[in-house]
């Protein structure tokens, strides 16, 4: 049984121009279906925050676009591969939150 699509669903807001298939929004909810990963995503995110963000325009705190396109190639493996899926963004956070027990075994 097919639902009919509401105005918020993300099907409603695919049209707008320069957002695709919106996949920029799956990448928050896959996090935000894993709570263990929150503390995670959240510290991840703070460290890429570049210093001194509000002195440079566009006065926003996030990363320049070479060092994401450089995480990128990294974890991805290709200089054409720019699109990051969910499921890479769940491994990646997985691994960045047992890095410290791995590290911490070692001692």
């Amino acid at each position: 049984m097919r639902r009919s699509p509401t105005p918020y669903s993300l099907h409603a807001w695919s049209s707008l121009r320069g957002w695709g298939s919106l996949r920029v929004w799956k990448l928050p909810a896959a996090v935000a279906m894993r709570p263990r990963l929150w503390c995670t995503a959240a510290r991840v995110g703070l460290r890429m925050i570049p210093p001194r963000w509000w002195a440079r325009a566009p006065y926003l705190p996030v990363p320049p676009r070479a060092y994401l396109r450089f995480r990128l190639q990294t974890a991805l493996g290709s200089e054409n591969s720019t699109t990051l899926e969910a499921a890479d963004l769940i491994r990646w956070l997985e691994w960045c939150r047992q890095w410290p027990a791995a590290a911490s075994a070692y001692r």
